[in-house]
């Protein structure tokens, strides 16, 4: 018997690609990719607020050791952090700082969110001091900061993974709509029912 001059297989057909599921936000063209990681780039805001500060594009393993150290393990923590809050706010009154402007008789203070030495500074002072500067911020912690590039009030006040994290967490807690268009428009049928 001669050799088969030519061989015929027959291929398995191929399954029908699944259908991808309609979420109604097809057309929008907002996008966070410069702050996350690829793999948490198409997820809700919502999502993010208990996902790892790592899931922050520029944390890594070390960066994230840092914060942990200082309690912050999560975007929300990272977001809520107090420090940030109290030098962003210092830095944003700085802003509207006149040089001699205050007034006789004024009492305006930032006594409990400054060490004893910076209470009678300027704002724009505090605001290019050393983190040590702030009220309970130890030592330990300020050299942790520096690691992450953070070596004043300043600095803290505009530190972009602070700020990521608290626009998610905004975002995500109160202005996204987190339900498919399916079940939004099953629930407006329902309240019509009621």
């Amino acid at each position: 018997n001669p050799p088969p001059t030519s061989i015929t297989f027959k291929m398995a057909e191929e399954p029908p690609a699944k259908k991808a599921k309609t979420t109604g936000w097809e057309e929008h063209a907002l996008n966070c990719s410069e702050a996350l990681m690829k793999a948490d780039e198409a997820k809700h805001f919502a999502d993010m607020m208990e996902a790892p500060v790592s899931t922050l594009q520029g944390i890594g393993e070390k960066s994230s050791e840092v914060l942990e150290v200082l309690r912050i393990e999560t975007v929300k923590d990272l977001a809520n952090y107090e420090y940030f809050h109290i030098a962003r706010a210092l830095a944003t009154l700085a802003e509207t700082e006149t040089e001699g402007g205050r007034l006789d008789g004024s009492v305006m203070n930032v006594d409990k969110a400054v060490d004893k030495e910076w209470e009678t500074k300027t704002l724009k002072e505090i605001v290019d001091a050393p983190l040590s500067a702030l009220e309970g911020l130890s030592e330990k912690a300020s050299d942790l900061l520096k690691e992450l590039g953070v070596t004043t009030v300043g600095q803290l006040a505009t530190f972009k993974y602070c700020r990521w994290a608290e626009s998610m967490v905004l975002l995500g807690s109160k202005y996204e709509n987190t339900k498919t268009a399916k079940e939004r428009k099953q629930e407006v049928a329902l309240k019509k029912l009621e």
